[in-house]
């Protein structure tokens, strides 16, 4: 269905007058587990759609200075901010191919392990 995201409803949502930048969230990789994690509302998730969502530039640097805090305190290791594009279930989906794909978890078996107990994009 053309204009259609994966449910079936409008296309992703970009905010306006930010370019690609924006909204956006924190991906880093746990420091002792080496998983992708997400910088949610309290602390780092390994569940995307938990995945708090800067939409401003003061929310994304506040996130960003979130991710630094955690790098120095030996939590996570590159967090950086993502741009993204909300999906109609409010799932952030990565727009570059690279963190689409970390974002997803490990391709080789994904009804299997972490990635298949979260929802990804398709």
């Amino acid at each position: 269905m053309a204009g259609s995201n994966r449910h079936g409803e409008g296309s992703p949502r970009r905010i306006e007058g930010q370019g690609d930048k924006l909204p956006a969230i924190v991906m880093a990789n746990h420091l002792l587990e080496g998983d992708v994690v997400f910088l949610a509302d309290s602390g780092w998730t390994l569940d995307p759609s938990k995945a708090r969502v800067a939409y401003d530039a003061e929310t994304a640097d506040a996130m960003e200075a979130e991710g630094k805090a955690a790098l120095a305190a030996n939590m996570v290791v590159d967090p950086y901010l993502v741009p993204v594009d909300i999906e109609g279930s409010g799932l952030p989906v990565a727009r570059h191919f690279r963190d689409a794909m970390r974002q997803k978890g490990p391709s080789i078996h994904p009804d299997m392990g972490k990635q298949a107990e979260y929802e990804t994009p398709a």
